[in-house]
């Protein structure tokens, strides 16, 4: 019995060791951080209403997303205080300040204090700053960057919050919201007076030369890629890291279609409009790939739709959507750079704020 006993043991000996092996063999090749040598640049990709559905669904097109190529991935939750289900102010507000707060708020937590977002932090810290959006700009997402208010649909009163706290480079639409106004105040003159190159069009961005600088694409919301929009979500991103050059920045890029086009009930132009943000995060990621104090990261403020991806014939897909409206599923993100390996595993919208600005305030003194 003694022999025996002591075979078992050997036996589980020799089991464990090769479970050991074996899971070592398997692991996946470690990732090793990316430790920047100066001050940390950050581009923020915002994916509004981009869920993992319309995720599913893009990669489906083309077996293929730069979005895959990013090595870090997490999940977040995006309701607000008040609200299982929020909207692109409140989940901006999140994202960007650290503060849940109530639905419909920019820029404000729950008791109506004002809050200090990514963008005024960094602008305090001499930070070159930029957004790039297919939407308006005094839409929700933005205006929780810059304002302080409780009604998104101000369109008019947050282009003023703008005026008073503009990026140095800003690619959107929404025109008229500066110089066709209730109020006849022409803000892209007061912008002018600032000595803000103020142009318009997407053929008019590569003669961009100096900052500050807004290019309007639109007179209100841009339209669909598939109704004719140019790829200035492209051309005006790429610009904007030729005119920060070697100087810290803080850019935000907007695709922001995918949304509109959930509440349209629309696959093919989510799927157009999240192609198109994919391509842009590609190039943003090569970009910080080749400049090692650049942190990229890819989030979104909800999903919009409550697309499900339902079983069609062979491989095709049926597109099923329950709402033309959001819904409180959680979205993904995904990070590149200084920090990244934070963003992972399961987090509130709210935390983003904090991984972000603490890779900031880690590298202010290189």
């Amino acid at each position: 019995m003694k022999f025996n006993h002591k075979l078992n043991i050997l036996f589980i000996a020799i089991i464990g060791i090769s479970l050991s092996c074996n899971k070592t063999s398997n692991s996946p090749t470690p990732i090793t951080p990316v430790v920047p040598q100066k001050q940390v640049n950050i581009i923020v990709l915002m994916g509004d209403g981009m869920g993992i559905p319309q995720i599913t669904a893009s990669w489906h097109e083309h077996d293929f997303l730069n979005l895959q190529r990013f090595p870090y991935s997490g999940l977040t939750l995006t309701h607000t205080v008040d609200k299982i289900v929020t909207e692109s102010g409140a989940g901006a507000t999140a994202l960007f300040t650290g503060v849940k707060t109530k639905y419909g708020y920019q820029g404000m937590g729950p008791q109506g204090q004002n809050l200090e977002s990514l963008y005024d932090y960094v602008k305090s810290e001499k930070y070159s700053t930029g957004i790039v959006t297919t939407s308006f700009l005094a839409d929700a997402t933005l205006a929780a960057l810059y304002r302080h208010g409780n009604d998104r649909y101000q369109f008019e009163d947050i282009a003023l919050d703008f005026y008073h706290n503009f990026a140095d480079f800003t690619i959107a639409g929404g025109q008229d919201h500066f110089d066709n106004r209730s109020d006849q105040i022409n803000l892209i003159d007061s912008l002018k007076s600032k000595g803000v190159n103020v142009f318009y069009g997407n053929q008019a961005i590569a003669n961009a030369q100096h900052l500050p600088a807004i290019g309007f694409m639109d007179p209100l919301r841009p339209p669909y890629l598939t109704e004719g929009r140019s790829d200035f979500l492209k051309t005006g991103s790429l610009k904007a890291l030729e005119l920060f050059n070697d100087k810290s920045f803080f850019l935000l890029v907007e695709g922001a279609l995918v949304d509109l086009a959930g509440h349209d009930e629309s696959i093919e132009n989510q799927v157009s409009e999240t192609l198109e943000f994919d391509e842009v995060a590609g190039l943003m990621l090569d970009y910080a790939k080749q400049n090692d104090n650049t942190l990229v990261v890819v989030v979104s403020d909800h999903e919009s739709g409550a697309l499900t991806i339902l079983q069609g014939d062979g491989m095709n897909y049926i597109p099923n959507y329950a709402i033309d409206e959001h819904s409180g599923g959680m979205v993904p993100v995904f990070a590149y750079g200084p920090g990244a390996e934070n963003f992972t595993g399961l987090m509130d919208n709210s935390d983003v704020y904090y991984k972000i600005k603490q890779i900031i305030d880690q590298n202010l003194s290189k």
